[in-house]
């Protein structure tokens, strides 16, 4: 009896097992795909920067970096959600030798969420800048200053993590092989990545709630001096109008800037959320969970960080500017000859069936008024048209 029950539990087991392989084998593909459209979509905003009219703003600078850096988190997702779930749980094929490759992709993996939430807090102290001292932005932001910190953007997370993963011991890199990385699953790894995700945002939320404060400001010192009518009005005007298309300026990359960050939001905050509260030894664990549920969890969070990589560039390319010409101009470049040689070919159609159309109207205005005749009678000479022949009768021309 006990080993009947063995055996149907190991059954029961396998069967499970089959069926969450199934999940994986048929789940994990189209989530690789998306990566693939999001590495797509994001290299097309890279490479319209050769288009672009030279110099790059700092705002567009850091803009096409965080670009790239939504490239690279997507290339990251991508492998990993082929080597860590397609391979070894859809296909059932172990993967050996390859725990310090796994390894160094979780770091990279952890440095690319970091990566985008400082290019974010660039993007907020860039606009913080350009409207609280507008006189002094570009002498701040040049373009060494700006090429310098956007490789500390790209270099000091990464550089971060892999030295942490190497001072644990016996674990993370020091362990033999790569194959003991058990303080990635507790709390006080999860906590420390976490407080260097809500810092910079809670960092951004104070400098964006400033700015509306400021902008505000702005506007009723402008309806105020408006209202004024005084001298200094004429007086002053034309600065006051260079102020404010600089400041209108300043509004709309903000508003893109803040679209960009609620789609970072809704993409990176419940993974981050899920990766802080649940570990073996927080506040929630997946214990008592079936494998069928964790799946879905964590296939809805692989699906918005994807989504929110695929957003960024739509809004990019319908917010900026520089930008959406440039994206124009890539487009005539590499589908102008086409476009022309139709072009020109439905011009001479159209000229065609102009000049057809133009041969029938006049034959049909000739029938129609070829009997018809028409006299006038002008300082008493008269005047007869008959089938556009003229004939003269005495000193009267017909």
């Amino acid at each position: 009896m006990i080993n009947e029950s063995t055996t149907q539990n190991v059954i029961i087991s396998n069967q499970i097992r089959n069926i969450d392989g199934m999940l994986y084998l048929y789940g994990a593909p189209p989530l690789i795909l998306f990566c693939i459209i999001s590495i797509v979509v994001n290299i097309k905003v890279l490479i319209s920067v050769f288009w672009i009219k030279r110099p790059l703003s700092p705002t567009l600078y850091i803009s096409l970096s965080l670009t790239g850096a939504d490239a690279f988190s997507s290339s990251v997702l991508g492998i990993g959600l082929i080597l860590n779930s397609f391979i070894p749980i859809g296909l059932g094929i172990k993967l050996k030798g390859m725990n310090c490759f796994l390894l160094a992709l979780e770091v990279v993996r952890l440095g690319g969420v970091i990566i985008t939430v400082f290019h974010l807090l660039a993007l907020a102290v860039n606009h913080y800048l350009g409207i609280l001292k507008p006189l002094h932005y570009l002498s701040i932001l040049t373009y060494r200053n700006t090429t310098i910190l956007l490789i500390l953007l790209w270099v000091s997370p990464i550089s971060f993590f892999a030295l942490y993963f190497n001072l644990i011991e016996n674990d993370g890199f020091q362990s033999e092989e790569c194959k003991n990385n058990m303080f990635l699953y507790y709390k006080q790894f999860r906590m420390l990545f976490s407080s260097l995700f809500f810092g910079p945002f809670a960092l951004m939320v104070c400098i964006y709630v400033h700015i509306f404060c400021i902008v505000k400001k702005h506007q009723a010192t402008r309806l105020r001096f408006c209202r004024a009518g005084s001298s200094v009005r004429a007086r002053a005007s034309e600065a006051l109008r260079n102020n404010s298309r600089q400041m209108a300026r300043n509004v709309k990359a903000i508003h893109t800037t803040l679209y960009i960050l609620g789609s970072f939001v809704v993409g990176w905050m419940p993974g981050v959320i899920m990766y802080m509260l649940v570990c073996n030894d927080c506040v929630l664990q997946l214990n008592g969970v079936s494998a069928r549920v964790i799946f879905f969890i964590y296939a809805t969070i692989n699906g918005l960080i994807i989504l929110k990589t695929l957003v960024n560039p739509i809004i990019y390319a319908a917010r900026m500017h520089e930008i959406k010409i440039a994206t124009r101009r890539m487009h005539d470049a590499f589908c102008g000859p086409k476009l022309t040689h139709f072009t020109i070919n439905r011009g001479i159609n159209r000229m065609y069936y102009s000049s057809e159309e133009s041969r029938h109207s006049q034959s049909r205005t000739s029938r129609l008024f070829y009997n018809m005749s028409v006299r006038k009678t002008r300082n008493g000479s008269t005047y007869t048209c008959t089938g556009y022949n003229m004939h003269k009768y005495g000193n009267t021309s017909v």
